[in-house]
C-alpha cells in the first residue's frame, strides 16, 4: 500500500476504536508494522482528534492508544523508537484536544495515560500529579500555570491539563451557587436536562453517550487490571522456575497418613457445605 492507502486505513480504524484490547492491539499492530510511514500516521491521528463530529469519547480512546502505541514503542528496540519523539512532541496538542476547555469528561482518563507517558520518558511530574488531586479551588488558583515555550513538552502538557482541571472547578462552583438546589425527586430524563443546554459552544454528553461510556469504561478498567496481573520474572541464577518450585514443595512433605488423609478430607467437606449454605439459591 501507498502512504495515502496507509493513512486512510488507519483513520478508519481509529474511528472504530473501542476500548477492547484486542481493537488497541490491532491499532498498534498497524501503526508498528507501518512505522517507516511514521510521517503520515501521525497527522492522521492528530486529524482524527481534531475533528469536530467526533465524539469525546472516542477520542478518549485514541490518548489511550497513543499511550500504549509509546509504550510499545519503547519496549521492542526492534521498532527504532518509532512514534516516541513525534508523539511526545504533539502532547499539548493531544491533551487540548480530548480535554477542550467546555468538557471535562476526558480529565481522568488523560491524567492517566499522562502518568504512565511521563514514568517512560523518565520526566518528574510529581508535584503536577499532586496539583490535580487537589480538590479546593482556592489552593490551585494559587499555582503558576504559565506556560513557557523553552520548557519540557510533557511539563506544557501538565500545565495545560491542570488549566482544564481549573476551569472544571470553576465551572463546577459555578453550579453550585448559581443553580437551584432540587429537593424534590427527579426522574432520568429531568436528570439528564438539568445542564442549561442553549449555548452553542458547550458541549455535553447526551443520555446514549453516557450510558456508552459506563460501558467502555469497564472494558478499560477490565484492560488496566489484566496489564496488573503480567508477571515479567527476570531468569538468572537466583531466581528459580515454576517447576522448580513445584518440585521442591511437592517433594519437601512426605505422604498423608490414612488418619491425616481422613481428617483433611473431613475438614473440606465441612468447608464444602458452608459456602454451599452461603447462596440463596439451592446449588445442584
Amino acid at each position: 500500500m501507498d502512504s495515502f492507502e496507509i493513512a486512510n486505513q488507519f483513520s478508519t480504524i481509529l474511528r472504530n476504536l473501542t476500548p477492547q484490547q484486542q481493537q488497541f492491539s490491532k491499532a498498534i499492530y498497524f501503526a508498528l508494522k507501518n512505522a517507516d510511514k511514521e510521517d503520515y500516521i501521525v497527522p492522521t491521528i492528530l486529524s482524527a482528534l481534531e475533528d469536530p463530529r467526533l465524539d469525546l469519547n472516542l477520542k478518549s480512546f485514541i490518548f489511550q492508544f497513543i499511550d500504549l502505541l509509546i509504550q510499545e514503542s519503547f519496549s521492542n528496540p526492534r521498532y527504532n523508537n518509532a512514534y516516541i519523539q513525534s508523539l511526545k512532541s504533539k502532547l499539548p496538542q493531544i491533551v487540548q484536544s480530548v480535554c477542550p476547555l467546555n468538557n471535562s469528561s476526558n480529565l481522568m482518563v488523560a491524567y492517566t495515560s499522562l502518568c504512565h507517558i511521563s514514568s517512560r520518558f523518565k520526566v518528574n511530574c510529581e508535584s503536577y500529579k499532586a496539583d490535580f488531586q487537589i480538590s479546593s479551588l482556592e489552593e490551585l488558583e494559587n499555582k503558576s500555570l504559565e506556560l513557557d515555550g523553552g520548557e519540557d513538552t510533557l511539563i506544557t502538557t501538565w500545565k495545560i491539563l491542570l488549566q482544564r482541571s481549573k476551569a472544571s472547578k470553576m465551572e463546577r462552583k459555578r453550579l453550585l451557587i448559581d443553580e437551584p438546589v432540587t429537593q424534590d425527586n427527579v426522574d432520568e430524563d429531568q436528570v439528564f436536562n438539568i445542564r442549561n443546554k442553549s449555548d452553542p459552544n458547550t458541549q455535553y454528553l447526551t443520555k446514549k453517550q453516557i450510558i456508552t461510556r459506563i460501558e467502555d469504561d469497564r472494558e478499560t478498567h477490565k484492560r488496566l487490571k489484566e496489564n496488573k496481573w503480567c508477571v515479567n520474572r527476570d531468569k538468572g541464577a537466583k531466581f528459580i522456575a515454576e517447576s522448580e518450585f513445584i518440585n521442591n514443595y511437592w517433594n519437601k512433605f512426605q505422604p498423608l497418613t490414612k488418619e491425616e488423609n481422613a481428617e483433611f478430607l473431613k475438614n473440606l467437606e465441612e468447608l464444602n457445605s458452608m459456602v454451599l449454605s452461603s447462596y440463596k439459591d439451592k446449588q445442584f
